[in-house]
């Protein structure tokens, strides 16, 4: 008989391990076996936070800033979000509408959370962040999952979307994500009007993940803020993890109605009490500093996306999307594998990693079947670490398929 400690909730089993984690434990198992790891696994930025920004958590702790603060988040940085999305996107934020949240991961995991019901249809990409259709099934939703094609650049389509909610019992919402994690795809103006024109057709909310929003590197990015009836509809959730590299920190925010922004004080009262006052003057001070700290950084990260994508073009039966934006490429690797006669991308993963000590993560894990053939490459490492690594990989499909 099982014992009553080991038997788990049904809504916890729907939550699932994340790829990117999985083969960081992976990469460790091959680094105490001796192996040279390159992993171009984890998605994180390879900078760190500004140094202002790290200095402000020091005099934060010298001062005593160590005790309970709001759920919501300290009124001077949601006051200073709010002045930030509205001059980025040209929108009226006011501080209400924030809330200042332990990492991007967790607005999600609430705004999944609150905004979903039992039996609900939920719009997922697929290929996406495992995350959203974990919690989606949590919170007692279905995802439906719409595929993201190779020869759309991997872009969400409104038509795609209102096809697939023709099989749709009770569609309520849309969980999308640009720039995209994991194939680096950014929408178009055309795409975010067409997406946001469906959800106020079938009276469907929209979860904007746009925490890459400043890794563009052609064209801009659009917003679902931007449209004027964004509070009715959109639920907008970024964060300091990415552009301002304070992964670690986890400070996330959300941008809302009201009504949203009160629902979350009390789920994250119960959740965490509230996210860490010390790190949040960071992101205080990474605001005054202003955008202008992230463009150098910018244009190192398009010589490396530049740099990854004629490096991958080079391997046989490889061929890959010069993705526009994040810091990702989705290697198309479906004749690769015929020609090495590897079974799965796992497979492919599997046996890079031990053998050649290179960390790519299977398209499989993001998470179901539009990443199946691909495989996810970070290109977040020096460009010296990247050229070998690429080197290594050609080096395994060349070996394992006798081409050169």
């Amino acid at each position: 008989m099982s014992k009553p400690s080991h038997i788990f909730s049904p809504l916890a089993e729907q939550l699932e391990p994340e790829g990117a984690f999985v083969y960081l434990d992976l990469a460790n198992e091959a680094r105490r076996k001796g192996l040279d790891i390159i992993s171009f696994g984890i998605g994180q930025p390879d900078f760190q936070p500004p140094r202002e920004s790290i200095e402000a958590v020091k005099e934060a702790l010298e001062k005593g800033n160590t005790r309970y603060i709001s759920p919501l988040g300290l009124q001077e940085l949601r006051e200073m979000i709010a002045r930030y999305v509205s001059q980025k996107y040209g929108v009226d934020v006011k501080p209400s509408e924030v809330a200042v949240t332990v990492g991007a991961k967790a607005a999600l995991f609430m705004a999944i959370s609150l905004l979903t019901r039992p039996g609900d249809d939920i719009i997922v990409q697929d290929p996406a962040f495992p995350t959203y259709e974990c919690v989606v099934r949590y919170a007692g939703g279905r995802p439906v999952f719409v595929k993201l094609r190779e020869e759309n650049d991997f872009r969400l389509l409104h038509e795609d979307v209102d096809k697939a909610l023709t099989s749709t019992r009770k569609p309520r919402g849309m969980i999308i994500n640009s720039p995209h994690n994991p194939t680096g795809s950014v929408l178009e103006k055309s795409d975010v009007e067409g997406l946001l024109e469906l959800a106020k057709r079938k009276n469907m909310y929209v979860i904007s993940d746009e925490i890459y929003e400043d890794y563009v590197y052609e064209g801009k990015h659009y917003s679902f803020l931007s449209d004027p009836e964004w509070r009715d509809y959109v639920v907008y959730i970024s964060g300091f993890s990415k552009t301002w590299g304070m992964t670690g920190f986890r400070i996330g925010y959300v941008v809302a109605n009201e009504k949203v922004i009160k629902a979350m004080d009390v789920f994250a009262t119960n959740m965490y009490s509230c996210p860490p006052a010390p790190l949040q003057f960071a992101a205080i001070k990474a605001l005054e500093l202003g955008i202008d700290w992230f463009k150098p950084k910018l244009q190192d990260y398009k010589r490396r996306r530049d740099m990854a994508w004629e490096e991958l073009s080079k391997i046989p039966g490889v061929h890959v999307v010069k993705s526009r934006g994040a810091f990702y490429l989705f290697p198309n690797v479906q004749e690769a594998l015929q020609r090495t006669g590897l079974k799965s991308v796992d497979e492919l993963a599997r046996q890079l990693l031990f053998e050649k000590g290179v960390v790519l993560l299977p398209g499989t894990a993001f998470p179901l079947w539009g990443g199946d053939g691909y495989m996810r490459l970070s290109y977040v490492l020096p460009e010296e670490k990247i050229r070998e690594g690429l080197r290594r990989f050609r080096e395994f499909i060349v070996e394992k398929g006798g081409v050169s």
